[in-house]
């Protein structure tokens, strides 16, 4: 496969992808070139929805959509065997699906459920999604070129972590230690595949005007202070994180293995 003007050749998969951060980055990776995706959610009919924008905005793209919960191995092992049946390879993947904990509390009042959901979903999904996408870039050929002259790669795996994956807040419980796992999950891979041709990246965004954050608004979180402490005076949008997202995924970032790319308009170094 050989690169097209800077365009991306390879097919994209995408978890958490009928909204937010998720659906901005398959527009993005369509703006960028790109024409195979395969989208992955529970919600089937926002994931209609994002496929129905990603056609109008090119008529020639391809999509298949699936749903699917990342926390089931024989979901996530189906996922990437429909995109195998439809498209023969996967070049880049983009592990987003994620929820917050359903209580904004610190943890001695965090119910054992609350933890269980969002680390099952978090932090095992993202590890079984990973996992099957790391089995079939292996049987591919080397075939993304790269514009530097670098070798060509077999794909490119982005995980989403949080700046809490770093940080700390008394009420987020078990989403830090899911987000934090993601990064060792990263880490761990970045090194054992990038002989192999596959790199391993993470984006921690920042405070991003996604449904996650409208669901924590409605829980009893106050964002206005926290905006106005942004840096940058504002939150970001999803848009802001899949064009970082897609950069890394891109073979415009052939070295680029094993970061923790932290997206939050300066907020971590406060």
């Amino acid at each position: 496969m050989t690169a097209n003007d800077g365009k991306l050749q390879g097919v994209a998969l995408i978890t958490g992808a009928a909204s937010g951060i998720g659906r901005a980055t398959a527009l993005i990776f369509v703006k960028e070139g790109c024409t195979r995706l395969v989208l992955g959610d529970l919600d089937v009919n926002g994931l209609s929805t994002v496929s129905d924008e990603l056609k109008r905005l090119n008529p020639a793209v391809k999509v298949v959509s699936v749903k699917v919960d990342v926390s089931s191995e024989e979901q996530v092992i189906n996922l990437v065997q429909t995109a195998v049946k439809e498209f023969g390879e996967i070049h880049y993947a983009v592990n987003n699906a994620g929820i917050t904990n359903d209580k904004r509390v610190r943890t001695d009042e965090l119910p054992t459920s609350s933890w269980d959901r969002v680390v099952s979903i978090n932090l095992r999904g993202v590890w079984l999604c990973q996992r099957a996408q790391l089995q079939q870039m292996l049987k591919q050929p080397a075939n993304l070129a790269t514009r530097t002259g670098a070798p060509p790669q077999r794909g490119s795996i982005i995980n989403i972590s949080s700046i809490f994956g770093l940080l700390s807040h008394p009420t987020v419980g078990g989403y830090a230690a899911s987000k934090a796992g993601v990064l060792g999950i990263t880490r761990t891979d970045a090194i054992g595949y990038g002989g192999d041709g596959i790199r391993v990246n993470a984006v921690c965004p920042g405070f991003i005007k996604t449904p996650l954050i409208e669901q924590s608004i409605r829980r009893g979180a106050n964002y206005d202070e926290i905006s106005r402490s942004v840096p940058v005076g504002r939150l970001g949008t999803p848009e802001e994180i899949g064009e970082a997202i897609v950069f890394l995924a891109s073979e415009k970032a052939s070295l680029v293995n094993g970061v923790e790319l932290v997206v939050d308009g300066g907020y971590s170094k406060l």
